[in-house]
């Protein structure tokens, strides 16, 4: 039954295949993106706007974490979507136990690295002296949790079954919403508290995994002992494809800390705490995005792997519709209720009228960025992990890093918010320009 299940990707209607892979994921994602949400109201409204800087600081590592997840999950979901696409169930097992074990591994040095170079790093970040205890608190217990920071819902996923997948990041959500004020107020614990009840909602994604996978009979993987044994090709393949994921969500972690530090320059604690609400806004409303092109990858990653070029085509041009018009569509939005969603995270009259004309500004890219993701998408699902690469580096590293230094050089602390939609405009520009000339 999940064979046949599994191979509707290759049977079924484009546009219906997309609504069932991408809701799921879409509400997964979002539920997942809420810990950090959640954490910013609590602690904005009920401790200050210090304390919500000093949380804002520290995203760029939340957002790294995620990266690292993410280029391991998506890299090892692509190499399995293809698997299952040729029948090869070995193979696909075989990964997914590789997977496990490179997760950890890398986890671990990245908890005792973070530990031991914690000062230097939160200061690299753009912390100022007054939000360095909030976001020392936060940091350190994040960092102790990173081993539950998974990202294995993206092999779920590329086995097809998009709803235990949500179900791995809504069940962990609703925990969080929880546990927060109990951590935060009632054992009064503050900026830890909120670091504690987020690691230990993730701490439930991790047992609701190795469940699917090893004791629940859902999984079409096979996976015995021996197939943890290191295999330096597969983990080569995973981290191949999945490094544009890692280069976009790292690139976004680096984007930020430039920014604080610009901001930091420019316009101090207000401004730091400002955009960094701004930023989790935005970030929020890209998720969606985000879940279309994590539902969108197996369709195209399987058929691909069958041969069906016709289909691929065909799931990519109605996905960047797709995009293209959420994309406007929140853009719209933003502009017109910035005034009303920026209150909801701080009742501090600077932060109101600061985040409300950074929200309108940047949310402008919206528009263009959905669009360039799923391209870089197809690039990744196809296997394709020098162009997916080459796109990766141009979104942040090529384009919005020189864009934001040069327009912040020109015209201050306007220049950092007009950069997100310029630079995602030139970003479009050249994958589209890739992407033309590829499929000729």
């Amino acid at each position: 039954m999940e064979e046949k299940k599994y191979s509707s990707l290759g049977e079924g209607t484009i546009g219906k295949l997309i609504c069932k892979m991408s809701i799921p994921s879409v509400i997964g994602i979002l539920s997942y993106n809420l810990y950090n949400i959640i954490d910013t109201i609590y602690i904005s409204r009920g401790i200050g706007a210090l304390a919500a800087g000093g949380l804002a600081i520290t995203f760029p590592l939340f957002i790294l974490l995620s990266a690292i997840s993410s280029t391991i999950g998506s890299g090892a979901a692509s190499v399995i979507s293809r698997a299952l696409g040729r029948r090869d169930i070995e193979k696909a097992s075989r990964v997914a136990a590789n997977t496990f074990g490179f997760f950890w591994t890398v986890a671990i040095i990245i908890t005792i690295a973070g530990l031991v170079f914690m000062d230097r790093m939160l200061y690299g970040m753009g912390v100022t002296e007054k939000l360095m205890p909030y976001a020392k608190e936060y940091t350190r217990i994040i960092l102790l949790g990173a081993v539950t920071s998974t990202g294995f819902s993206s092999l779920i996923r590329a086995e097809g079954n998009s709803k235990f997948a949500m179900y791995l990041w809504v069940i962990p959500v609703g925990a969080n919403i929880i546990l927060d004020p109990i951590f935060i107020f009632a054992f009064k614990l503050g900026v830890q508290g909120a670091a504690i009840a987020t690691v230990l909602s993730q701490c439930v994604s991790v047992a609701m995994s190795l469940y699917f996978f090893f004791f629940s009979g859902k999984s079409q993987l096979r996976i015995k002992l021996h197939h943890f044994c290191p295999d330096a090709k597969i983990i080569r393949e995973i981290v191949s494809i999945g490094i544009p994921s890692f280069l976009q969500m790292a690139g976004n972690s680096i984007t930020i800390i430039l920014i604080n530090n610009i901001l930091k320059h420019y316009g101090g604690d207000y401004a730091i705490s400002s955009y960094g609400i701004v930023n989790k806004i935005s970030t929020f409303m890209i998720i969606p995005l985000q879940g279309i092109v994590q539902g969108v990858q197996p369709i195209i990653g399987y058929n691909y792997g069958a041969g069906k070029k016709q289909r691929v085509g065909d799931t990519l041009k109605l996905a960047s519709c797709i995009a293209g018009c959420y994309g406007a569509l929140v853009s719209v939005m933003l502009l017109f209720l910035s005034n009303y969603i920026i209150p909801v995270f701080s009742t501090d009259t600077m932060v109101i009228t600061m985040g409300s004309s950074i929200l309108e500004i940047t949310s402008m890219g919206l528009v263009f960025q959905g669009i360039y993701m799923i391209q870089t998408a197809y690039f990744q699902s196809t296997g394709n992990a020098k162009v997916s690469l080459l796109l990766s580096l141009c979104n942040y590293f090529l384009c919005f890093a020189p864009v934001i230094v040069l327009m912040s050089y020109l015209y201050g602390i306007n220049g950092v918010w007009y950069s997100f939609p310029v630079s995602a405009i030139i970003s479009l520009g050249i994958s589209t320009a890739l992407l033309l000339r590829l499929r000729r």
